[in-house]
């Protein structure tokens, strides 16, 4: 522990824990999908990078080691409770298929489904559930009440089904309402999905989830995260953090914890030498702002695929676990002016101060360093972090915070300075006092 003697008030501030620790996974795969039913429980569906072979295997054990289950290639898990799992996927050289297991991922069987390409599932329980395809001439959605051992095709009106399905597990008014996308289109429907209207679009999908009738939130292969409030009328698209050294500012999978919390997949990020490192995504105000957490850089994993939480803590991703939520966010973009050469390291006071809810910190670094930017609250517990061990060259900075976008409360805070030589030896450290008054 560090004690820091500040005016008349001492901080104290721990060394941050380990947040994302690494699980080795059974060889050099990519991650289609990911689900645990407990702490020890899970599945995973994997592809060979060497030689394209697809995989499923489970853990007993949290993920610290992996059993083969089959050789199938599963685009898309879903968990019906703690027990039952759904799945779409494809056996190597045959047809699209769907598969289930009634004892958390152990065994498993294929329903009687033929002659169709998957799109996407959904299960209200483990009888009623819904699938969308494309038959060989026809994009579709089929529903089934006997737990998929029989599904009927819905009637239509032109083509609707091929894209990702998702319905509320409660019934509004005595019907189940559901989603729809479709080439670029959205489609809602509002009696279990006996008829279906358009509603918007939100483009081709890779994820579509609702947590009420007006709220949900996609992901979209070509653009970040897109956001709707009024039941899919209207899609915003989220802007994505693109500096501390972001390269890759998609999503892939997201795992809602709750209105306000969702962690992500996909992207990447750039260290000194080129090195690429994935990074977690995540927001705390239901997805209008986000950041990104930082596992273990030496890890050197390029992107992060799949990822899956039991609570608010625990949650696995690709080769990595957490069980601390995965620790601070590094939340803000940095601004540099290239052109100056300061004579010295700084940490300046933020202005203005007290503020709300906009405030500028700026720092001068001397000479080439790696660089973490960190808040406390007033006990020393770590907020957020601005910046992350970022290797920045010699030269001014400064970054704009809106603590109303972080949801912070009133109150005093600190921000940290520390910079460090190539040797991880400390160079420079400050850190100085700031009040939020809303």
């Amino acid at each position: 522990m560090i004690i820091l003697v500040i005016a008349d008030c001492t901080l104290k501030i721990d060394n941050c824990a380990c947040q994302w620790l690494s699980q080795p996974l059974p060889m050099a795969i990519d991650v289609y999908d990911i689900k645990f039913f407990d702490a020890n429980t899970g599945v995973i569906a994997t592809n060979d990078q060497v030689n394209s072979i697809p995989y499923l295997f489970r853990t007993t054990n949290g993920g610290n080691n992996w059993t083969y289950l089959r050789n199938t290639r599963i685009y898309q898990f879903h968990k019906i409770n703690d027990s039952i799992i759904y799945a779409f996927g494809r056996i190597v050289l045959g047809p699209d298929m769907i598969l289930r297991s009634f004892n958390k991922g152990a065994t498993w069987d294929s329903l009687p489904v033929q002659n169709v390409t998957y799109r996407g599932l959904f299960f209200i329980n483990k009888d009623t559930g819904w699938v969308s395809g494309f038959d060989g001439s026809t994009s579709r959605i089929w529903k089934t009440t006997n737990g998929g051992l029989n599904f009927n095709a819905i009637p239509l009106p032109g083509s609707i089904g091929w894209g990702k399905i998702f319905f509320l597990k409660y019934k509004i008014n005595g019907e189940y309402y559901g989603w729809c996308s479709e080439s670029g289109n959205m489609w809602r429907t509002t009696n279990s999905g006996s008829n279906w209207f358009q509603c918007g679009g939100a483009g081709t999908l890779q994820q579509l989830e609702f947590i009420n009738e007006n709220t949900g939130w996609a992901s979209n292969t070509s653009v970040n995260i897109l956001k709707t409030t009024d039941g899919g009328m209207n899609w915003i698209n989220i802007h994505m953090p693109q500096g501390n050294g972001i390269v890759l500012s998609l999503i892939n999978n997201f795992k809602i914890i709750d209105s306000n919390i969702i962690y992500g997949d996909y992207g990447s990020r750039q260290f000194p030498s080129s090195k690429i490192c994935g990074v977690i995504w995540k927001t705390t105000n239901g997805g209008n702002n986000w950041g990104f957490q930082q596992p273990d850089t030496s890890l050197a994993w390029g992107r992060y695929m799949g990822i899956d939480f039991i609570d608010a803590n625990t949650g696995w991703s690709s080769n990595i676990h957490t069980t601390n939520g995965g620790g601070p966010v590094i939340y803000t973009e940095i601004l540099s002016n290239t052109g100056s050469f300061p004579k010295t390291f700084l940490l300046k006071q933020n202005y203005p101060n007290p503020f709300n809810p906009n405030t500028v910190i700026e720092f001068s670094i001397f000479k080439n360093s790696f660089v973490t930017l960190k808040v406390y609250d007033i006990t020393g517990r770590e907020m957020f972090h601005i910046i992350s061990n970022m290797y920045l060259s010699a030269g001014e900075y400064k970054t704009s915070l809106n603590f109303s976008k972080i949801q912070l409360s009133s109150g005093v805070y600190f921000y940290r300075l520390e910079t460090k030589d190539a040797k991880s030896n400390s160079v420079f450290s400050d850190i100085k006092r700031m009040m939020y008054i809303k």
